[in-house]
């Protein structure tokens, strides 16, 4: 997650945008376009959706967590998010490219359903040749700024020539990081259809999507794919914005059920009660792709530690983990790879399995995991 503090941060330097050759309107593009007040009306019967009065008077919409306390944490301090960016943790990115395998994504039809990771929550879903694209992110930054949280030097690079085709894309909260402007202008025309949590529809329309191609869903509702594979919104403890405008579109995590098997994609959030919820509602999950990454004390309550990982995996049930949200951005207080390592160890000593498949490998989900060593630099 691109924290709303760190959006903050960014604002205050925006001033040097005209200075540095980023044009103001390419600015206001990749802020995207929160609903209007007409368009909040529609949002009022949802449980999690509260209106609120500004300092004058003026009502404004916003999504909520399921846990109350959220509601009353401190934003971090702008001396916390200072002192992240001057003082990153030794080893904060890998000394070296990552390892990764080219597989031809035009080509790609497997019979069951597999994974293909692209770094940190970017990946595709495919199964006999339809194919499922989450969260891309192909810009080498997460921010409204090439220079503002630069991604790992890599030996490789994914974009629309990659693909012939997507049928879906998914997107689970607008921040920077999982919603990225250049991906979705360069993919658009690819895309078959959209499939986002409230309200992030209107950044889509703002960059020139198709309404007709997009659907918005709320918490527990279901949208049927393909006669075999069906989607539905599941709660998560997180936030969206990508200004000083937080919490104006919902975020969300998923529950895809692809030829009977359960897949959990767990967007970005901190542990709550949800994931037992989910567990228990689907009756448990087959694999749990799972945030583990960028986790910080100043903002514990947006993004899992290693153990809650863990735990979020217990509660919903889950037979085996596929860990994400790590691998090319830097937003935590940890070196790169320390929340892949702690998680491994965890999974072993609780009989989770777990796999760590490298950049662009296909992984079948019904085959052994990936636990080939290839992060330990």
């Amino acid at each position: 997650m691109l924290s709303n503090v760190r959006i903050c941060v960014i604002c205050v330097i925006m001033t040097c945008s005209a200075t540095c050759g980023i044009s103001q309107d390419s600015k206001n593009l990749a802020k995207g376009s929160n609903p209007s007040p007409e368009e909040m009306q529609r949002f009022s019967s949802v449980p999690n959706f509260e209106w609120r009065e500004d300092k004058n008077g003026i009502k404004k919409g916003y999504f909520t967590n399921l846990n109350p306390r959220t509601k009353h944490i401190k934003r971090a301090a702008w001396w916390e998010v200072a002192r992240f960016y001057l003082f990153k943790p030794k080893n904060a990115k890998p000394k070296s490219p990552l390892p990764f395998i080219n597989t031809n994504l035009k080509t790609l039809h497997t019979q069951n359903p597999a994974f293909v990771w692209f770094g940190h929550s970017s990946f595709m879903l495919e199964m006999q040749g339809f194919k499922i694209l989450v969260d891309p992110v192909f810009s080498n930054y997460a921010s409204p700024y090439p220079w503002i949280n630069r991604a790992f030097a890599s030996h490789i690079h994914w974009g629309k020539e990659n693909f012939n085709s997507i049928d879906v894309l998914v997107i689970t909260h607008d921040h920077y990081d999982h919603l990225d402007y250049p991906t979705i202008i360069a993919l658009k025309d690819k895309v078959k259809h959209f499939v986002v949590p409230l309200g992030v529809g209107s950044h889509l329309r703002f960059w020139g999507v198709d309404s007709q191609k997009i659907t918005e869903i709320q918490w527990w509702q279901s949208l049927k794919l393909t006669p075999s594979i069906t989607i539905t919104s599941t709660p998560s403890q997180h936030s969206s914005g990508r200004t000083i405008e937080w919490d104006r579109t919902l975020w969300s995590s998923y529950v895809l059920e692809m030829a009977g098997i359960k897949i959990f994609l767990s967007g970005d959030g901190g542990y709550y009660t949800h994931f037992k919820e989910i567990g228990e509602k689907f009756g448990g999950i087959d694999v749990a792709i799972l945030e583990n990454g960028q986790y910080n004390e100043a903002w514990r309550f947006s993004h899992s530690f290693t153990n809650e990982v863990l735990q979020a995996a217990i509660d919903l049930k889950a037979k085996m983990i596929i860990p994400i949200h790590y691998g090319r951005f830097v937003s935590g207080s940890h070196a790169w790879n320390e929340p892949l390592k702690n998680l491994i160890a965890l999974c072993d000593g609780a009989n989770i399995p777990i796999s760590v498949p490298m950049l662009g490998e296909v992984y079948d989900f019904t085959t052994p995991p990936k636990r080939e060593v290839w992060w330990d630099f």
